[in-house]
């Protein structure tokens, strides 16, 4: 596992519209990341491949390629779907990815699915589990695997590991790097979790192969990990005291949904990805001295009931039971969870707009948008979520199917 420090530079994530603003800053880019599973075709059209446009853009663009997994992360108790596992392998290896990621998160309990990454439970038995998984990805392709820090809007549980002392055990037990998402546990210091400078002395630091930064906005009294707008003054302050001391880091990657990157344009990206140069071109730092992190807000108190006394499967289950509006009770009771609903709310509606764009229209215009919204929401609670929009939207229209009022007004 030999190579030279930045040796893969400074990169950004593959996604829509940013084919149109390549030829205005492929000179400021030296690698792109890709997120295999938002190019598959139709899971319902001849399996998990890669759609043959992009994927002759992206191997034209001339750049290595990092293959970063959206779809079966690795953290939770429930493995990840092994189909899944095995279509993001041979992703990667049809990108010929220089390295291969997933998110250290779960979006499965069980039969259940979530409908978006949730944070796992920092147990023993939660590390045990997700080297398991890793190691169902590292037989699979033999490029380095690293996993992301995740992003948690839950407040700490006493008895759980420390952020960092969890992902530090994860990559120690599975002999893998770490996706270093400073924006990830930027936010998580912002909205009360574990201060930025106590999660970095925790890592292994040898172990941090790629850094993330992103953009994002505060809403109901929590920072969210959006994705949206420039990288924050003060995330560069911070990534330019932490990257100069990663002994192996390879690459640093700008995050952005492809509405922000659409509305930054070329200038905004060119900034925002100069403002990148200049961090990797700082000169290497041996020791990591503390790094201050500033807070807006003032540090949440743990929640009070104690984790030892639920087991880390009963905690998922109920988390992702809550999400999806599957339930309403929660054993260890937290707002943040309510923030996770509202999101995942957002994420499984996301998936119908296609396939019924005219008729969220015509509800919209008959029963005005709160209305609307409280009929989305009895869908959302009547309906398993699905990771795939062919099944999001055949549940949509059965469910339509039952409300013979709603029918009249689109027909």
């Amino acid at each position: 596992m030999g190579w030279s420090r930045l040796d893969l530079g400074v990169g950004i994530i593959a996604l829509g519209s940013l084919d149109q603003l390549w030829s205005g800053i492929e000179d400021l880019v030296d690698v792109v990341e890709v997120e295999p599973q938002t190019l598959w075709e139709s899971r319902f059209g001849g399996g998990r491949v890669m759609s043959p446009e992009p994927l002759a853009w992206l191997r034209a663009c001339g750049r290595p390629l990092l293959a970063h997994g959206v779809g079966f992360p690795v953290g939770g108790t429930t493995a990840p779907d092994e189909g899944g596992v095995i279509a993001s392998a041979e992703s990667a290896r049809t990108l010929g990815a220089v390295h291969w990621s997933e998110h250290l998160a779960f979006n499965a309990a069980g039969e259940s699915y979530a409908g978006f990454l949730l944070p796992p439970v920092q147990s023993p038995e939660g590390v045990a589990a997700a080297i398991s998984h890793i190691a169902a990805y590292q037989r699979r392709y033999d490029r380095p695997f690293l996993v992301e820090t995740p992003t948690n809007y839950l407040q700490p549980v006493p008895g759980d590991l420390g952020d960092g002392e969890y992902v530090a055990a994860i990559a120690e037990g599975a002999d893998c790097g770490i996706v270093l998402d400073l924006h990830n546990i930027w936010t998580n210091a912002r909205n009360g979790r574990q201060p930025v400078d106590d999660y970095l002395a925790e890592l292994p630091l040898e172990r941090v192969w790629e850094v993330h930064l992103a953009g994002g906005f505060e809403t109901d009294g929590y920072y969210l990990d959006a994705h949206v707008g420039p990288i924050d003054p003060e995330l560069l302050e911070l990534a330019a005291a932490v990257v100069p001391r990663l002994p192996r880091v390879r690459a640093v990657i700008y995050e952005a949904v492809p509405v922000s990157l659409a509305a930054q344009g070329v200038v905004g990206l060119r900034d925002v990805l100069t403002s990148m140069h200049r961090i990797t071109q700082l000169p290497f730092i041996p020791a990591l001295p503390a790094v201050a992190a500033t807070s807006s807000r003032p540090e949440r108190a743990p929640v009070p009931k104690t984790a030892s006394t639920v087991s880390t499967a009963r905690r998922e289950a109920e988390l992702l039971a809550y999400t999806t509006r599957a339930s309403d009770d929660l054993t260890i009771a937290d707002p943040g969870a309510d923030l996770m609903r509202a999101l995942t709310d957002q994420s499984r509606l996301s998936l119908l707009v296609r396939h019924h764009e005219a008729t969220l229209g015509l509800l919209l215009t008959a029963l005005g948008t709160a209305r609307t919204e409280a009929v989305l929401t009895e869908f959302l609670a009547a309906t398993p979520a699905s990771a795939w929009r062919d099944e999001q939207s055949r549940a949509f229209t059965a469910w339509l199917e039952t409300r013979p009022e709603l029918l009249a007004l689109i027909t």
